[in-house]
């Protein structure tokens, strides 16, 4: 469940997704919208499996952009959007179709998602980073999400890195990694400058200012405008040093990147494990690798499966 697209599959058990659906996300309406569309989508998975495949399907899992209670199944904020706060998502699904339902927020499941048939695969602990709109984090052990005492574990867009000059983030403190090297932060950085300083050289200072985003930065960025590659170099530079403090507390056995900024390849990672290598403690900075997820886009339906997947002890 994305801010702007809701994704329905059907996955098996080692991940092979058979089906799949996308809609629109009608975000402006709360929860009101969504839920009926999610529940006629999934719907919609359950009739086309059984018509097809002459099966019926395990269980549900979903992935939700916000913290979440897994064991209750409900949802406790959206960063993005109103009227998510209580909602019982996982029983509304449930009673909705017959099967269990596992809430997990998606940062988690698509964490999962990657070590249980991604770039994860024969890890025995990982540290994931989705970095998109926003940033999110999973830590997995031992295949399984690791949720710490408050279901809290891994997020680690909501890490304060400057809490003396940083912007606002969405959750209303001031520095997060997430308001400084997400998409977001991207565009915000750049039309920043922009207005600072009219004389830059920049082919982003040729578009208006509502155009000037996070994926426009990227797309400078690959065709060498110095502007944006200065503001993913410093983006980098905050990414590395968050991650060198997760890394140096965690110690896990291997780094991932997900997420559409993520699409940047090296030209976010090689600044990335530059500063990693200067902020991290010489056996981490030496042994960690940090590596791009592989599910890509569907990392979030195939994360939500994972989820179902090992809850219902088939993984």
């Amino acid at each position: 469940m994305g801010n702007t697209r809701l994704s329905t599959a059907l996955v098996d058990a080692d991940g092979h997704i058979l089906q799949l659906w996308r809609e629109a996300t009608p975000a402006q309406q709360g929860a009101d919208a969504p839920i009926p569309l999610l529940e006629r989508m999934v719907a919609e998975g359950q009739e086309h499996i059984r018509r097809e495949c002459n099966q019926t399907p395990v269980a549900i899992g979903i992935g939700f952009g916000g913290p979440v209670d897994h064991s209750t199944g409900v949802i406790r904020r959206s960063h993005h959007t109103q009227g998510w706060e209580g909602v019982a998502l996982g029983k509304e699904l449930h009673e909705a179709t017959g099967l269990p339902a596992f809430l997990e927020n998606d940062a988690n499941a698509g964490g999962l998602g990657e070590a249980l048939f991604g770039a994860g695969q024969g890890a025995d602990s990982l540290l994931y980073v989705n970095i998109g709109t926003g940033i999110g984090g999973a830590v997995i052990i031992g295949g399984r999400i690791h949720r710490g005492a408050h279901s809290n574990a891994g997020e680690i867009g909501h890490v304060v890195i400057d809490p003396w000059r940083g912007p606002v983030c969405t959750c209303g403190k001031r520095g997060c990694l997430e308001a400084l090297a997400s998409g977001s932060a991207l565009g915000k950085a750049a039309r920043r400058r922009l207005q600072e300083e009219s004389s830059l050289d920049s082919s982003l200072a040729t578009l208006p200012a509502n155009e000037v985003t996070g994926t426009k930065v990227g797309e400078a960025a690959q065709e060498g405008d110095s502007l944006a590659l200065e503001i993913i170099g410093q983006a980098a530079e905050y990414l590395g040093l968050a991650l060198a403090g997760a890394t140096n507390v965690l110690d896990p056995e291997m780094i991932v990147i997900g997420g559409g900024v993520s699409e940047l390849g090296d030209l976010l990672l090689a600044p990335t494990r530059q500063a990693f290598q200067r902020y991290a403690t010489p056996p981490v900075a030496a042994n960690t690798a940090i590596v791009i997820a592989q599910l890509g886009y569907d990392a979030g339906v195939i994360g939500a499966a994972a989820v179902a997947l090992v809850e219902c002890d088939l993984r």
